[in-house]
Parts: structure tokens; C-alpha cells; sequence
């Protein structure tokens, strides 16, 4: 994504060394906004940010802060004006406890005495009543705001129940209102509370079959849910399966929806929504193997299908659709899809009547009444209903789906339109310069106001949540750092000169605890790369899930050990994001970073002899006295070190194992390459055969044998 370079600023500077002397005033003020100034490197060395960064921040997070921020000159009347409001707020708008109780901080003149009253009207409708004197609470947090020493004060309220609260409370001559949330410590279902147990990694539009057209639908998924049953799998894990725009723009990579709380209609079941109409399925276009997916036509061809079954559905469900969309949302987002057909165009580009100000629709009719088409309006909210139904029809089984929620939306998302408040859209979530990508990431989207998210109360992530863990059974939260920390990229800037913006993690995952146990949703963290010291004793603490990559601990040579995985992990031997099995054998991750310049000759020699190394380790070690039992004489050198190092993977400590259906076909080609938009065909490619792979009559040799280890280990 380019984006247009920010008037006013400084040329960016780089890493290591800040070009311009940064003023203590600005990296106070950073540090007060949420900003790090500075951080440490993937390699250990300190990184300050430059100039430009810092003041672009603090531009983009000046109307959330309440302060005037325009340019350097102005940092110290800013901060002024922050301290003066933090302590004059007395409490924040957000409090948070654990297990029943609610911890209410009052920031208040260390000399203050003075009564105390706080009432608790709890989301159950009950009232909880506590007072007492300030002097009686411990004091801790000093500060000397205006040269007065101030002190926060800390009450705990014993309520007796989880959920989201209202607080109102009294204390040094004020009155105010706040947002709790008390919530259980720990996720449900978390690290050594269930049996050792394994699942199936599959990309959804990787499962085309002969009704689905050249990708897979939630219909391919079914069967795939049925072979994993039948094995005694517990779970299958995809990629997002979040809303996307494949027309005009078209963007269909998983990890760029354009919304986190409305699904993909391109994977409805068509067949099975013909079958409930009484109809004939549409007829299905040639595939032709080994092609890669054509989005658009694909889509073209499922609309021109969709149209006319979701004006019949209407016309016969009404009642029950309208009801569903009014309590969804629904029809505001296929008002704001409508639109976006009608233009073919950004909402950005839209006409000044649909672009700003819409007021939100709650109806068909309110939709049509601004302009949207009938047709393309039915269509999505319909679309919407159905897939809603279908999913919860596959997670009602034995085998429960594993959803992946990513860490952010397109900027040409239905939120950002809809919410646009809640976004810093003069910047980009995206990741600083490590070993693989030395210029950094930009990954185009653009990151949630940590200070505006608080102030509404959580309700954007309590709702994405909650779309989620309607039908999973696990919940994978993409870059559980960024519930930390996010690196952000100010426009016009390297993706080497970002920041990072802090959240209150506390609040975060108080929030994901609650929402975990209410959907009976396991959540598993993301932590993968640049990992903050906090991230994982806060991960073990709320009981979170670690993930844990088998490839980047094959043994180094022959006569070493694996190194084996965490038990509160869910392991596997690679992630989307890496080469399959098949092609880390033959080395094809290292042709991408040689073919992209990522590395030199000589790093790339380096690569090769060291993977040769790792090759005749992971052969030996797979091989060795002990090991499991696996069928080596019908098997390739590389199927039996596939098969070997699952079923050491299975019967190591992680809890949950999951199997990748590109290892089970051996397939060598990635589903992404990061880093890469156009150089690579990303997130296009079907997983070929993917449907004898878990058949006891059809599997490969090496499918079969790495399910049997499996599941004897399981």
C-alpha cells in the first residue's frame, strides 16, 4: 500500500541513530501519549524513533489525547495539558478485576482525605454499594503535577459477579462514571484443562471440490470436518474467513478483510442453499488443475447464483432475516457493500452523500431510501444470515473449527467507514526490520486508537469477538503483541522509521477472558517474532495458548535432539505464513529470499549447507532408537522425515498438535510468502488431493502414516 507523504514533517530518519536531537519535552510527551520512543531491535540494539515518527504520532493521536499537537515547538504546552487532565480525571473510564471483583483507582492529592462512595449497577441489574475513607487505601503511582504531590488510591470492590459494569463514584468533591469489567482470570478451556488432543489446518479456498468452482466453500469444509471426525481429530483450523471485496477493489487476502464482524459470502454453500429452495445448484465452470484461483470470477460466477436465491429466501424468510440482520447490523454493512458496487470504488471515492455522514441503517427499506440498490442490498444481508446458519450447522459436531482473528481491517474496510473515529488513519500496523525483512513491514491497515477503543468501552473488539466465538471452538488472536504494543508506520514513512503505540493489555485481555468463558472459546495467542519480555508470563497467567513452530527446532545436525514443544502450545511443523514441509526440504524458502534480495550469495551458500545439516539431522534423528514407529520402506527420504517429525510433535508435551493438509499431499508451493503482494501468487493456490488425504482407502502412504502416529499419540 502507498500512501501519500504527511505535510510539514522532517525527511524520516533511520535505524540505530535519530538523525535529529530529539527534545526531552517530545519523548516526555511521547511516553505520556503511548507512545515508545525507543525499543530494542530483533538483534538486541537499542532503535529510537526519529523526529517525523514521533510527531506524526502524536498528530495522528492528539484529537483522542485532547491536546493541540501540530509540531515539536508544541510539546511541552501538550504536556502540560495531559498531566493537568490525567489527574484531574480522579478515575480513569475504564477499570478492570478478576474473579468477581472490580479494583477502582482514585488519583487524587496525596494529602487528601476525605469519604469515598462507589455504586456498582452490575449488567445483571444488581447494586453494590462501597465507601470508606481515602487515607484508609494504600497509596502508590506518585507524581507531583504542578509541584503537589498526587497519589493514586486503590479500592477493591468485592461484586460477586462477572460481566460488564457501571461505576459511579464520588471522591475528592467529584462525581463520575466508569466502565468495569470484571472478568474470570483465566480463558476458558485453557493450557491443562482438556486432553492432549489434534486437528487439521486447511485454508478454506484451498478445498475445491465438484460443486464449489475453482475454490472451496464452507460445503468442502463439511467434508473435511467429516474425514477429521472419523480419525478422532477434535478441530479443523483455517485461515480468517472475514468479509472481502473481490469486485472493484479487489482484495483477497485474508489478512486485509474489509470487515472483522461479517463473514465471506464466497464460501456459502450454494448447493446446500439450492437443496432448502427446492432448486437446481448452479452449474458448476471448469476447473482446471494446478491453475491458481481467479478471484473475481470466481465471485462473478457465485453472485450471478446468489442473486436470485437470496431474493427467494426473502420472499419466504423474511421475518426471520430481517429480525436476524436488525440485531447483526446487517443491514448497514449491505448498504455500505451496495455502495461500493454501485461506485466500484473505495468508499474514499464515494460521492460525498454515501461517503460521510450516512446515519446508520437499520433496514432494507432505510437502505433503499439512500440510494443502495435493492438487489445488491438483499443479496449481502441475506448472504450474511445464510452463512451465519451454515456455520453454525458444521460447529455443532464433534469436530470443532479453529478461527484465526487477524489484527486489523483494510482501510477500506466497512469499520473504517462506519467508525472511522476508533482509527489512526494517517498510519499502518505493520512490524520493524528483522533478520528476514531488514526494511520493515507495512501492512496497509490501519491501526485502532488505543485511547478511542478504551473510551467506547471496548464494544468494536467485544463484537468481533463475539462474531467469532459464536461457532469456534478455538480462537487464534493474529500478533497477540499487538494487544501490548503495535509498530505503526506514519504515512510517507519507511516501514524502518515506525513506533510503537501501547494498549492497556490488562483491559484487552480481561475483555477476551470474559467473552472466552461466556462462548466456551479457547484462545490461543499468536506470539511469533519480537516478543515483549510481559507478553508470555501474561499469556500463561489468563491461559492463553502458546504457539509453538516444529521446523524452527529440527535438530541442527545428526546426533542432536529436537527440542521439544511447550506443553501449553499448539504445535505444528509450520505456519501459513512459512514453506510447507515439502518445499523447506528442497530449499525453495531460500530460492524466495534469494530471488527477492533479501539475501546475498554468500548468506544464500551459508542457508544451503546449513539446511543440508538439518536435512541428515532431522533424517537421524526421526530414525533413531526410540522413536515412533512409522512404515520407512514405502517411504521418500523426505516423506519419512515429514512423517517422523509429526509423530514426534504428537507425542511431545504441546497439548494440541495440528497437521497441515499441504504435508499431508506433500505440496511444495506456500500459501504466502511475506513480504510479497505480486511477486508471488499469495493465498491463490488449492490444495490438490486434499480430499484423499484423510480417506484410510485413498491417502498416500505418507498421509496415512503420519495420521496413524497421530492419532496413537493422541
Amino acid at each position: 500500500m502507498i500512501r501519500p507523504a504527511l505535510p510539514g514533517l522532517p525527511p524520516a530518519g533511520g535505524h540505530g541513530k535519530a538523525p535529529y536531537k530529539m527534545t526531552a519535552q517530545l519523548r516526555e510527551l511521547a511516553a505520556a501519549a503511548g507512545i515508545d520512543a525507543s525499543y530494542r531491535s530483533w538483534s538486541g540494539e537499542p532503535v529510537t524513533a526519529s523526529d517525523a515518527a514521533l510527531i506524526a504520532a502524536l498528530r495522528a493521536l492528539a484529537p483522542d489525547l485532547g491536546v493541540a499537537f501540530e509540531r515539536a515547538a508544541d510539546a511541552p504546552g501538550a504536556l502540560a495539558a495531559l498531566a493537568r487532565m490525567r489527574w484531574a480525571e480522579i478515575v480513569p473510564p475504564v477499570v478492570v478485576g478478576w474473579d468477581g471483583a472490580i479494583v477502582v483507582p482514585f488519583s487524587v492529592p496525596a494529602e487528601l482525605d476525605g469519604r469515598w462512595e462507589v455504586e456498582v449497577a452490575t449488567e445483571a441489574g444488581r447494586t453494590v454499594r462501597a465507601h470508606g475513607r481515602l487515607f484508609e487505601l494504600a497509596a502508590d503511582g506518585h507524581a507531583w503535577p504542578g509541584g503537589v504531590v498526587h497519589c493514586v488510591r486503590r479500592a477493591r470492590i468485592a461484586v460477586g459477579e462477572l460481566g460488564y459494569h457501571t461505576v459511579r463514584w464520588q471522591a475528592a468533591g467529584a462525581t463520575g462514571e466508569a466502565f468495569a469489567i470484571a472478568a474470570p482470570r483465566r480463558a476458558w478451556g485453557g493450557p491443562g484443562e482438556g486432553a492432549r488432543r489434534w486437528g487439521v489446518f486447511a485454508p478454506v479456498y484451498g478445498l475445491a471440490g465438484p460443486t464449489s468452482g475453482q475454490a472451496g466453500d464452507l460445503g468442502t469444509l463439511g467434508r473435511l470436518f467429516a474425514q477429521v471426525a472419523a480419525r478422532g481429530g477434535r478441530y479443523v483450523a483455517t485461515l480468517p474467513i472475514l468479509a472481502a471485496s473481490l469486485d472493484e477493489p479487489c482484495e483477497f487476502s485474508p489478512y486485509a478483510p474489509i470487515s472483522r464482524m461479517f463473514w465471506n459470502e464466497l464460501y456459502l454453500d450454494l448447493a446446500a442453499l439450492a437443496g432448502e429452495l427446492g432448486v437446481e445448484p448452479p452449474p458448476v465452470p471448469p476447473v482446471v488443475a494446478g491453475t491458481r484461483i481467479d478471484y473475481r470470477a470466481q465471485y462473478h460466477w457465485r453472485r450471478h447464483a446468489l442473486d436470485p436465491m437470496a431474493e427467494r429466501l426473502l420472499a419466504t424468510r423474511g421475518v426471520e432475516i430481517d429480525a436476524w440482520a436488525a440485531e447483526a447490523g446487517a443491514y448497514d454493512y449491505a448498504a455500505f457493500r451496495a455502495f461500493g458496487e454501485a461506485t466500484r470504488r473505495s468508499w474514499h471515492g464515494w460521492p460525498a452523500m454515501w461517503r460521510d455522514g450516512v446515519p446508520v441503517i437499520a433496514s432494507r427499506g432505510e437502505a433503499i431510501a439512500l440510494g443502495a440498490d435493492a438487489t445488491r442490498v438483499t443479496t449481502h444481508a441475506v448472504a450474511q444470515w445464510a452463512m451465519q446458519r451454515q456455520l453454525e450447522q458444521l460447529a455443532a459436531g464433534s469436530v470443532q473449527l479453529y478461527l484465526d482473528l487477524p489484527v486489523g481491517v483494510s482501510c477500506d474496510a466497512y469499520e473504517v467507514w462506519r467508525h472511522r473515529a476508533l482509527f489512526l488513519t494517517t498510519m499502518s500496523a505493520g512490524a520493524p526490520p528483522d533478520a528476514l525483512f531488514l526494511g520493515g513491514q507495512d501492512w496497509g491497515l490501519p491501526p485502532v486508537s488505543p485511547i478511542a477503543l478504551r473510551r467506547d468501552h471496548y464494544r468494536y473488539l467485544i463484537r468481533c469477538l463475539r462474531h467469532h466465538m459464536r461457532i469456534a471452538g478455538m480462537l487464534r488472536i493474529d500478533h497477540v503483541m499487538g494487544l501490548f504494543r503495535l509498530y505503526c508506520v506514519p504515512s510517507g514513512l519507511p516501514a524502518t522509521d515506525g513506533v510503537y503505540l501501547r494498549y492497556p493489555y490488562d483491559e484487552l485481555l480481561a475483555v477476551l477472558a470474559l467473552e472466552s468463558n461466556r462462548s466456551r472459546c479457547a484462545l490461543v495467542g499468536e506470539d511469533l517474532g519480537t516478543v515483549p519480555e510481559e507478553v508470555r508470563p501474561a499469556m500463561a497467567r489468563h491461559g492463553l495458548f502458546r504457539i509453538h513452530v516444529g521446523q524452527w527446532f529440527f535438530p541442527t545436525e545428526p546426533g542432536k535432539s529436537a527440542e521439544p514443544s511447550p506443553p501449553e502450545s499448539v504445535a505444528g511443523l509450520n505456519t501459513h505464513d512459512m514453506a510447507t514441509f515439502a518445499g523447506w526440504w528442497r530449499g525453495s524458502d531460500i530460492d524466495d529470499r534469494r530471488d527477492l534480495g533479501l539475501i546475498t550469495d554468500a548468506q544464500e551458500a551459508e542457508e544451503r549447507l546449513q539446511r543440508d545439516r538439518i536435512r541428515a539431522g532431522l533424517l537421524a534423528y526421526v530414525d533413531r532408537p526410540g522413536a515412533p514407529a512409522i512404515a520407512r520402506d514405502e517411504l521418500t527420504d523426505v516423506e519419512r522425515a515429514m512423517v517422523g517429525a509429526a509423530a514426534d510433535l504428537a507425542v511431545g508435551p504441546a497439548e494440541v498438535v495440528l497437521v497441515a493438509l499441504d504435508d499431508l499431499v506433500m505440496d511444495p508451493v506456500p500459501h504466502n510468502v511475506p513480504g510479497t503482494t505480486t511477486q508471488r501468487p499469495n493465498w491463490q493456490r488449492r490444495v490438490e488431493g486434499w480430499s484423499d488425504a484423510l480417506d484410510e482407502r485413498r491417502a498416500g502412504p505418507a498421509a496415512e502414516a503420519a495420521l496413524a502416529a497421530i492419532t496413537a499419540a493422541r
